[in-house]
Parts: C-alpha cells; sequence; structure tokens
C-alpha cells in the first residue's frame, strides 16, 4: 500500500465550509453522532480563559454492554466526534499513518453491515460497492471527509434502495490514485431494507442485544485529570462539552492538581517531591541540629510525621528551592517575588500594596485560603478560595529545627534572596488578617513551596 504525504494532500480547497463536512456526515452514517469539545479549567475560579485539551482520549461506552466501545481524540481545537453504531468497533491506536479499509462487521450480515476506514489526514474520497461482476451497485461516499477515522453503514440497497440478492460483493475505498479492496457476504434471510425504510438497527436489537441509551463517557490523556460522566443518555444526535482539570506530574510520580489565576497556572496543593529533577534525592533531615545551620537543600515534614505529607506536603528551606538542579518538573519553577506580586494584583491588590511588607491588601489572602476548617483552626476568618489556590496552613520549621504553626498559618518561599541569608516569603493566617503578608525570612527556615508554569 503506497504511503500518501499529508503535506500533499492538504492541499484540497481550504474554503469548504465547516457545513459541508456536518452534512457529510449525516449523509455517510445516518446513525447517532456524539460530538463535543474539551477544554481545561482555566475559566473556573479567577482564571484568565480555558484552553483546548488535545490529543485527549475521549471513550465512550454501553452500560448495559460494555463490547459497544467507541473512542476519539480531541483536535487541535479541542473538538471530538464519535458515531455510535449498532456495534462497537476496535478502539483506534494514535493518529493512522496510512490509508485503512477494515474488515466490514459484521460478515457474513444481513440486513447491513458497518464498514471502517482510517485516513491518514483530511481527504477526498469515496467508497463504492461491486457485485463480483464489477458491476457498481452503490456508492456509499463520494467527497471530502475532515476526521481521520470513519464508518458507513450499507442496508444491502442499490443505488435505488431496492434491496440486492445474496451473495458476494467488493467494497472499496479509492483516492490519489490508490485502491483499496475487501470482500463481504450478504446471506439471504429476507429482511432486505425497504424503500425509504431507516437503516435497521437505530434503536433496539442488534446481534441479539439490546442497545442502551445510557452511556459512561471517559476522557483521559496527558496532563489531565481523569474525567468521567455516568449516565449519559443519548437518544439522537447530541453536543457534550467538558471541563477537565488540568494536572501537572514530579520526578517522584505525584499528580498535582494546578489552577489558572489571571494569566498564571499555579499548583493547588503544595510541594511534595523529594528528588530534584536531575534524580538527585533532596536530603530528608529529621535531626534538630542537623537542620540548624545547613547551607545546603533540604526537606521534612511537620514534626516528622509522614502521614501529615499527605495534605502539607514538605517544608523545603530556601537552598532546595534555589538549587539550580530544581525542584519543579519540566516547565514550571518555583515563583519569584515578582510573580508572587502578579498573582496578588490579579486578586485585586493594588500595585502600591504589593509593593509594600508586612500585612497587605485586603481580602487577598482570603481569596488564596482553602474555605472551612477541614485543615484551618476555626474560625479561617475570610476565608473564600475564590481563586481555586486552596492555601493550607502547614506550617513551618524554624532554622533551630522546631516546628510550629500547623493549622494556623501558611508560610511560602519566593525564588527570590534579598541577601546571603534572607529571602522574600508569604505567609497567610486565620484569624482577623484576611490580606498577605510579604516578608523576608531566614534561608533556613522550612515553608511549603508552590510551583508556576513557564509561561
Amino acid at each position: 500500500m503506497r504511503r500518501t504525504s499529508c503535506a500533499r494532500r492538504l492541499t484540497f480547497p481550504s474554503t469548504v465550509p465547516v457545513v459541508m463536512c456536518i452534512l457529510f456526515v449525516t449523509k455517510v452514517f445516518s446513525q447517532i453522532t456524539l460530538e463535543g469539545v474539551v477544554t481545561d479549567n482555566g475559566s473556573e475560579y479567577m482564571g484568565g480563559g480555558s484552553e483546548p485539551v488535545v490529543n485527549a482520549l475521549v471513550e465512550l461506552t454501553d452500560q448495559s454492554n460494555p463490547a459497544r466501545h467507541f473512542i476519539d481524540y480531541t483536535d487541535s481545537e479541542g473538538r471530538y466526534s464519535i458515531l455510535i453504531t449498532e456495534t462497537g468497533v476496535d478502539a483506534h491506536s494514535g493518529s493512522p499513518e496510512a490509508f485503512k479499509l477494515s474488515r466490514n462487521y459484521p460478515n457474513p450480515f444481513n440486513p447491513s453491515t458497518v464498514i471502517s476506514f482510517e485516513l491518514p489526514c483530511p481527504a477526498k474520497f469515496r467508497i463504492d460497492i461491486h457485485n463480483v461482476s464489477g458491476q457498481q451497485v452503490k456508492t456509499l461516499f463520494d467527497g471530502y471527509f475532515s476526521g481521520r477515522y470513519g464508518r458507513v453503514v450499507w442496508d444491502a440497497t442499490d443505488e435505488a434502495d431496492q434491496g440486492v440478492p445474496a451473495g458476494v460483493y467488493i467494497y472499496s475505498l479509492r483516492a490519489e490514485g490508490i485502491q483499496i479492496s475487501r470482500k463481504m457476504l450478504l446471506m439471504d434471510g429476507g429482511h432486505h431494507t425497504a424503500p425509504g425504510s431507516p437503516h435497521p438497527g437505530m434503536r433496539g436489537h442488534a446481534l441479539n442485544k439490546i442497545l442502551s441509551d445510557q452511556y459512561r463517557l471517559h476522557i483521559s490523556g496527558t496532563g489531565i485529570e481523569t474525567y468521567e460522566q455516568q449516565d449519559l443518555q443519548i437518544t439522537g444526535n447530541t453536543v457534550f462539552n467538558a471541563s477537565v482539570f488540568r494536572t501537572v506530574t514530579d520526578i517522584d510520580g505525584n499528580v498535582y492538581r494546578t489552577v489558572k489565576i489571571g494569566n498564571q497556572w499555579w499548583l493547588a496543593e503544595n510541594l511534595r517531591v523529594t528528588h530534584y529533577r536531575n534524580g538527585d534525592a533532596i536530603p530528608d533531615i529529621t535531626d534538630n541540629s542537623a537542620w540548624d545551620g545547613l547551607s545546603t537543600g533540604a526537606r521534612c515534614v511537620f514534626e516528622n510525621d509522614e502521614n501529615n505529607a499527605d495534605d502539607y506536603g514538605y517544608l523545603y528551606n530556601w537552598h532546595a528551592v534555589s538549587d539550580s538542579r530544581n525542584v519543579a518538573p519540566a516547565g514550571w519553577h518555583a515563583p519569584t517575588d515578582e510573580e508572587w506580586k502578579t498573582l496578588e494584583k490579579s486578586l485585586g491588590m493594588s500595585q502600591k500594596d504589593a509593593d509594600d511588607v508586612l500585612w497587605r491588601g485586603t481580602d487577598e489572602g482570603g481569596k488564596l485560603r482553602e474555605a472551612g476548617t477541614s485543615h484551618w483552626e476555626d474560625p479561617n476568618e475570610g476565608a473564600t478560595n475564590e481563586s481555586g489556590f486552596s492555601a493550607l496552613p502547614g506550617g513551618y520549621r524554624s532554622r533551630n529545627g522546631s516546628f510550629d504553626d500547623l493549622g494556623y498559618e501558611a508560610y511560602f518561599w519566593s525564588s527570590t534572596e534579598r541577601d546571603a541569608d534572607w529571602a522574600w516569603s508569604r505567609h497567610m493566617n486565620w484569624y482577623e488578617n484576611r490580606g498577605v503578608y510579604r516578608d523576608y525570612e531566614k534561608n533556613g527556615n522550612g515553608f511549603s513551596v508552590r510551583l508556576l508554569r513557564d509561561d
């Protein structure tokens, strides 16, 4: 089979209206289609706008018959389109590299069969049915298709919609000088479709199994949190758009939910990585005297109790944050003092307040703090978490090794040093102050860390 160059094939006229593609789907399949757009959570909370999720796997499964399983991948605009046929078709694995015409299913068949095809890129092609004498029986499609995977249904009728006799038929795909042909066998069961009647099996029975109206939609992919929708009722052409959370994974395999605030993407959880980006371990220092006076990177967990790491992450001295081996995975970094200011201003803080020290602003700290008292001590005054940042009160470890303020205070490093012994940080508390505290702290202290995406 000759491989076709997508660069060549994409020279078809770019002026083909989108509506023509929609009509094509209706004409070819005459079946139910589920379509929609998958976007990220960039418009939720206080984000500056969502973005399409590219190459996400979208799976649709009949809840009463899991063998009816359909998939598609989102395109560069986050769009997907799934044709729901009588029978499930084998799942695709990535984008096809060449034209492919699959074996029809079922085969032998009566009264209808599904013919699947794959294209290496959007293409103009045709699919025809011939009898064994070479006479053309029916053209199922002749035109341009913008997708990669498709299916057509032949109901054993000719161009006049008259039922054809039982026997062997040839179906073929022709495009740009190539032709692929396969044989199929129509059994004589006396159930050919009458002129003007709908395709058989659109609702009701297929292969002696009842088709359900209830489906499970599953969306997964790299850098997104898995999304699942149960009991999705589909009785006709349906549009279903989904919003999924972006995630990032550190070198240890920890997966973090992320949130967009303004135009910045932040971790929505405290860092809990135990290795630098290059694989070197970040030393876990439990002894107070060993922690005191460190001038190299180190980490710990509050009160040396690993149970605290699940909710609050690890505490890191500033030397770990500034280490050139990097505590952040590729594409992310520890925020600078100026980047913290950008965050605060996107929450409503003035430039004057952002440049100030100690307690600044009005309610920006409340917008950053997780609401309620699941982790924060009562009253957690003014906490709304409008930003989705979900700041947690992980407490701190002083440079002499003692721990304090779990449940009461949240401390976060910036990557900006003030001088050889001090670095800029942020601080929020559970009571009275709804703003954000900015000051420089001894770089031997252990604080929580949030990461920022490179943009």
